[in-house]
This record gives structure tokens, C-alpha cells and sequence, in this order.
């Protein structure tokens, strides 16, 4: 008799963790539900060893894991309670700061298991202990792992850790408001939420579409640069009345979406919208949608052929940046963090600038001839900055025109620059006032389906292949200016 069974591959260490098994354990109860059928165990292979272990679903490990699993989730949800409680008050009681960013004095977190080894041996041990002293303010003298706790944190003062727990209580609060919407799609019919704006229902795959334009679809640049758009589809409307026009809702071309097959299979695949017409959608997905598996896939869960397949396409609110944020926060906490930038940012250490006569003849260059008197005065206080510089403007002074400037001025002067916002399109107006007047490379970086066409020519995408390390190398690294969003930096 065949059984399906999880394949799990480790290319790290060559021997079996306890923490291994138990992963590979956890996919043979995924595994069991999404296929509606029995998986008794699961494979493990070391690729350094050439081993591949057996590891069966033992009923009393699987039922440890699932109680630990559960007591994970409770304190996990102790904090979204918390929050939930807070919006349920009577709007017309007074609150203070704290209670409106969610800085509750309740504790979120789990006991610490003060063991001195255990602790000292964690990964996590870092932030355990700025969450311990910054947010949960613990007093610890005799614990043992006393002396730990104050390696760790005895550097922090308490404005700095009173910074830490306002900003990461604003992460929190943020954060929340996405996971809101996003577990609607386990939650909420395709019809319910449409009617919010925020899916396609009654979608129909258009089997006879085909990428016939790159530049629009994006489909052969794709499969060489992104992990994201590798295939793309077509969809359209199905049985709803023809009043009802995609566009009416909150979707538009370039955001995030998930793909599923109605009612049964959900997040089939992951993407984002390329084009948009008041009755079909193209998508750029990361999965291949092949209907004749879609429809064993659906008798195999019901027994029955529904005849034709029915998707709903979600809107995918993506919230992994905040991952990255709140690890940027807390970096500047660590007592190995970056200690420069604490004293900046949270201490407010004034910014150190230089004298102008070293930057004398860019100043004074034919380049910056089309500036007027304050955005060359702001050029000037940017490049004599040692730390940072501030440029403050209402919309329609001409800062996008003075970054463009400065990054021009400093990539001539043999400077590298990286060009980032939180946003693509404030990254690539930038570029497009430096097309066609940069004497440099230009290096974009990012999902091409959000890039400017415009300046679709300085990313990866535009240049040869390159055939091995050398040539890689020399894309990735020569180009003196490299732009990208904040969320993609680590990329």
C-alpha cells in the first residue's frame, strides 16, 4: 500500500535534532488534512550525510506538540485580546497616550523559564530580555539568570527603553490591523468580502490566454528575476450580473493577491495583478495552475466531479515587512546593536555637519545650475553630513528634483548610493528624473510587476544573463547607485 508522506530536506547539520522530528511530525498533520487521507509518517533527508530517516507520527509526541502548539497560540492571542478589548470600549471614555497605541501594562509574553544554560544557549535570547526590561519592566536581582538580564540590558536607560515599548506598542497596533484582514479568507465567503472590495468572486480560468506581450505581462522577464511572477493567467467573470465591474472594488494593478479554487482549496497560489478590466484580471502568480490537478485534487476531498472550476481571487494583505521593522527597532537596543544610531535616533544626539569649502567646486557645478537658492542649500547641508540630513518641503517644492541632484553629485564625486523609500513609486520618480542625464549605472532592484516602465531598463531584467560568478558580480556590484523600497533592502 502507498502512503503520502512529507519529504523534508536539511542542508545544515548531518545529524537528527529533536526539533527536526517534531517539524517533520507537524507536516503529516498538515499534510493529513489537506489531502484527506492518513499519513502515518514523514521522511527526513540530510543532504551531508546522504541519510534519509523515517520518522513516524507517534500519537503521544503529536499529542505533545499539539499542547504545546496551543499554549504557543494562547499567548499569541493574549495580546490581539487585549486589543480587541480596547476598541470595545465606549468611545467617549477618556484615554491617555498609552492606551491609545495599545501600551498595556498586561504582560504578553510567556514566563521566562530562568534557567542560566538553557537561556544563555538561545537564540533568542537578545530579545527576550529588551522585551523583559523595556516592556514588561522587570526588576531582577536574585533570578538565575540575573547576571544575563543585566549583561544585556544594564546599558539601556529608561527613556530609551520607554522609546523601544512606544514604538514597537505602534508596530503591534499596525500590524494587528493587517492580520484583520487578512484571515478573512479562512472566515469569509468570496461574495461577503467582494462586497467590501476586497476579492474577485466567481472567477473562471481562461484557458485560451496566452502571454503574447512581455512588456505588459511581464511573463519572460519574470521567470529569470522573481520568485513572485513566474506564470501568468487570465480570469473572468463568471455567473455575476454584468452591472458588477472589477473595477468598482479596492483592487487594483499591482497588489498582492491570493488565488483560490472555491470552497475547498485555498491559497493555491500567491501573486500579484498586472492587468485589470471591469471583467477580467491577469495575474502574476507564483504557482503553476494546472485544472486537470485542480479537479483530482477536488474529487479526491468530495468524491465527486463539480464540473467546472470556480476561483476567487483575495486580496493579499501582506504583513512579513513587519517582521523586518520591528527587528530594525530592536536592533538599535542590543548591547552589541548599533549604539551610533541609538544615540541619534532615540537619544537625539544633534547631527554633526562638516564645512561647505570641501564641497566647494560640486556645489558650484554646472549640474546643480537648475536648482534654486534653497534646494542648492539643502544639496549643500546633505553632502556635508556626517550623520544624516533632514530635508523638510510641502508637496510641489522640488525635493524629488534635489535627491535626484544629490544622488547625481555624489555618484560623480565616486560616492556609492543607495536610493531607498518606503514606496516604488517615490523610488522610481527619482529615477526618472535621472534617465537619460546619469553618466553612471543604476542598478534597480525589486518585484519588475511594481516597477516603473519607465525605468525598467536599470533593472536585472534588461541586462545579459549572466554566465557565471564574475559576470554576476559585475551587474550586482559595479553599478555605483542601487535603488530599492525600505522592505526589499535585505534582498
Amino acid at each position: 500500500q502507498g502512503w503520502t508522506m512529507p519529504l523534508e530536506i536539511k542542508t545544515g547539520r548531518a545529524t537528527s535534532g529533536m526539533e527536526h522530528r517534531a517539524q517533520t511530525m507537524l507536516y503529516t498533520l498538515l499534510m493529513a488534512e489537506r489531502y484527506s487521507a492518513p499519513v502515518p509518517s514523514g521522511l527526513l533527508y540530510y543532504t551531508r550525510s546522504d541519510e534519509v530517516i523515517r520518522v513516524p507520527a507517534v500519537r503521544n509526541e503529536v499529542r505533545a506538540l499539539l499542547v504545546a502548539r496551543n499554549e504557543l497560540a494562547g499567548w499569541m492571542m493574549r495580546r490581539i485580546r487585549g486589543a480587541e478589548t480596547r476598541k470595545g470600549k465606549e468611545s467617549g471614555v477618556e484615554t491617555g497616550e498609552n492606551d491609545a497605541i495599545g501600551m498595556s501594562d498586561e504582560s504578553f509574553l510567556p514566563p521566562t523559564i530562568d534557567d542560566a544554560w538553557q537561556c544563555g544557549k538561545c537564540y533568542a535570547l537578545d530579545t527576550c530580555m529588551l522585551y523583559r526590561k523595556a516592556v514588561e519592566k522587570v526588576v531582577d536581582t536574585s533570578s538565575p539568570i540575573a547576571d544575563i538580564y543585566d549583561l544585556k540590558t544594564s546599558h539601556l536607560t529608561p527613556a530609551q527603553g520607554e522609546f523601544f515599548r512606544k514604538w514597537e506598542a505602534l508596530l503591534t497596533t499596525e500590524e494587528q490591523d493587517l492580520i484583520r484582514f487578512k484571515k478573512e479568507i479562512w472566515t469569509m465567503g468570496a461574495r461577503d468580502r467582494e462586497r467590501y472590495g476586497r476579492c474577485f468572486s466567481d472567477m473562471l480560468f481562461d484557458a485560451t490566454y496566452r502571454a503574447k506581450d512581455p512588456t505588459s505581462t511581464q511573463q519572460a522577464v519574470s521567470q529569470k528575476e522573481g520568485k513572485i511572477h513566474r506564470f501568468t493567467y487570465r480570469f473572468q467573470k463568471g455567473s455575476t450580473p454584468a452591472s458588477m465591474s472589477l473595477l468598482n472594488g479596492h483592487m487594483n494593478v499591482g497588489d498582492p493577491v491570493t488565488v483560490s479554487v472555491e470552497p475547498h482549496l485555498l491559497a493555491l497560489a500567491r501573486g500579484f495583478i498586472v492587468y485589470l478590466t471591469p471583467e477580467t484580471v491577469v495575474i502574476g502568480a507564483d504557482h503553476e495552475l494546472n485544472l486537470d490537478m485542480i479537479r483530482a485534487r477536488l474529487r479526491d476531498a468530495n468524491g465527486k466531479d463539480d464540473g467546472e472550476v470556480v476561483f476567487r481571487i483575495d486580496r493579499d494583505e501582506l504583513f512579513g515587512g513587519m517582521g523586518r521593522m520591528r527587528d530594525n527597532l530592536a536592533q538599535l537596543f542590543y548591547v552589541d546593536g548599533d549604539a551610533r544610531r541609538r544615540r541619534l535616533v532615540v537619544d537625539l544626539e544633534a547631527p554633526v555637519f562638516e564645512s561647505e569649502e570641501r564641497f566647494r567646486e560640486e556645489l558650484e557645478h554646472s549640474r546643480l545650475a537648475h536648482l534654486n537658492a534653497s534646494q542648492k542649500a539643502a544639496v549643500s547641508k546633505a553632502l556635508t553630513a556626517q550623520d544624516y540630513a533632514l530635508i523638510l518641503g510641502m508637496p510641489g517644492t522640488g525635493k524629488t528634483t534635489i535627491i535626484a541632484a544629490l544622488v547625481q553629485t555624489l555618484a560623480n564625486m565616486g560616492k556609492t548610493v543607495l536610493l531607498t523609500s518606503y514606496t516604488h513609486s517615490a523610488v522610481d520618480n527619482v529615477l526618472l528624473k535621472l534617465k537619460g542625464t546619469a553618466d553612471f549605472s543604476i542598478l534597480r532592484l525589486g518585484n519588475l510587476d511594481k516597477i516603473h516602465k519607465g525605468v525598467h531598463e536599470f533593472t536585472l531584467s534588461s541586462r545579459r544573463v549572466g554566465r557565471n560568478l564574475e559576470d554576476l558580480e559585475q551587474q550586482m556590484m559595479s553599478p555605483p547607485v542601487v535603488a530599492t523600497t525600505c522592505l526589499s533592502i535585505d534582498q
